[in-house]
């Protein structure tokens, strides 16, 4: 239960976060997405929960802070999330470097194109395009944004292992090598 609160409030502080925080930096940073890094890197370590957790809240707080309307974000994360869990199921089986960049770039991808879909769906109905534009910016505006979400997945796995082999000589190990009088 404790883990279950835990992650939903990181899911709901990283959101946050997002909105209010890395949206306003310069460009590497203003494209960073953490719910759709958290969702590769839930489907890339097999737990499928977390990343559905992170869909289901970070949608919800983006679709309060979005202009595309109640439920479009929430939408594009859950089909982001089930693409690349199948790709990463059946397609890309390796988990080497440039799987794990490809898995984030694909979630990516798919949910600025499930996005764009839902505002072109908007527009065919009177509606004002909010992503659909012929400028090189919003032209570009995948490719940067699935380059950024697989580096920050590189990263923040990298991140981790580095600290995981830094902290592991602070503990006891649990190798069989660590109590051998030789």
């Amino acid at each position: 239960m404790w883990k279950f609160l835990l992650h939903a409030a990181l899911a709901v502080v990283g959101t946050i976060v997002q909105i209010s925080f890395l949206s306003q930096l310069p460009f590497p940073f203003s494209a960073i997405s953490l719910p759709i890094v958290a969702i590769a890197y839930g489907i890339v370590r097999d737990r499928p929960v977390i990343s559905a957790g992170w869909a289901l809240l970070g949608g919800l707080l983006l679709d309060l802070h979005g202009l595309l309307g109640f439920g479009s974000e929430m939408l594009a994360l859950f089909v982001a999330f089930f693409a690349t869990r199948f790709l990463f199921q059946r397609v890309v089986t390796n988990t080497g470097t440039p799987a794990l960049f490809l898995i984030a770039a694909a979630a990516a991808t798919i949910r600025w194109f499930t996005l764009a879909a839902l505002d072109g769906v908007n527009v065919l109905f009177g509606g004002v395009p909010v992503l659909i534009d012929l400028s090189a910016t919003a032209l570009l505006a995948p490719v940067r944004q699935s380059l950024v979400a697989g580096g920050a997945l590189l990263a923040y796995i990298g991140v981790g292992s580095l600290l995981s082999r830094r902290f592991q000589k602070t503990f006891l190990s649990h190798a069989p090598h660590a109590f051998s009088r030789h």
